[in-house]
């Protein structure tokens, strides 16, 4: 039995894999008690487990905890994956490809996997992401953006008068985009910033290969964005987790 686990700068998420399919699946948050997501990690999962496939972005600390909870638990040391010039072939188009993020690397190649022709990736959490692949798997670069939760909290910290607002993903048309209280204007102002940088994204890429590729969204954030986007989106809960099933019955 195969575990495969996506550690984020805020979640873990986790699920069994039986012939290449996710089940079992599962998340917990770890900002506040990294222990205890882990805790829920391993036993919300199958004794009986024989291998450990996993990405971490959340640094090193959570990261050697993971390492050490499987250890103890079922006896194995986890396959940390890590962004390669090529796999499953996707080629890379970083210079030097362990500089891209392991969970980007990973929702790439399941992208690319499940589409026919050019696909680009949006993950939405902490930060925002988007990676774009032509047809012929070629991963052309991407973008990093800041996610709507985290401009909201630098504006708190860096602003006088501001204060902690909400975010909301409620999309408004017409001149309701228009914040009439600080909150909404905040709100409003993250969320139209980064669907305008997808949107354009997007067309960017669609112009440059002459050709509409397929667009998948995925993160813990991203049905907030998700309306207001004008790019038609396929929504893929669990993208990460899938690119690792597909990295555990090819190595």
């Amino acid at each position: 039995m195969t575990v495969v686990v996506d550690i984020g700068n805020a979640r873990i998420k986790w699920a069994r894999v039986e012939r290449g399919i996710l089940s079992s699946l599962g998340e917990a948050s770890h900002l506040d008690d990294p222990a205890q997501a882990l805790t829920s990690l391993v036993r919300a999962l199958p004794e009986e487990t024989g291998r450990v496939v996993a990405t971490n972005v959340a640094g090193q600390e959570i990261g050697s905890r993971f390492v050490e909870m499987v250890g103890d638990h079922w006896g194995l040391q986890p396959e940390l994956i890590e962004p390669v010039a090529q796999q499953l072939g996707v080629t890379c188009a970083y210079a030097e490809p362990r500089r891209l993020g392991a969970d980007r690397w990973v929702a790439v190649l399941a992208a690319h996997h499940l589409a026919v022709g050019a696909v680009c990736v949006i993950d939405a959490g902490t930060a925002v992401t988007f990676d774009a692949v032509d047809g012929d798997g070629q991963h052309l670069g991407g973008l990093i953006m800041v996610g709507s939760r985290l401009a909201a909290t630098a504006l708190n910290r860096q602003t006088s008068d501001i204060g902690q607002t909400a975010t909301s993903g409620e999309a408004s048309q017409g001149l309701a985009l228009l914040g009439r209280t600080t909150d909404a204007a905040v709100a409003h102002g993250a969320m139209l910033g980064l669907s305008a940088a997808v949107d354009r994204a997007v067309a960017v890429v669609t112009k440059e290969l002459e050709a509409k590729p397929l667009v998948l969204a995925t993160g813990g954030d991203v049905r907030a964005l998700l309306p207001w986007l004008e790019t038609k989106v396929q929504y893929r809960a669990h993208l990460v987790l899938e690119g690792l099933a597909l990295i555990s019955v090819s190595i």
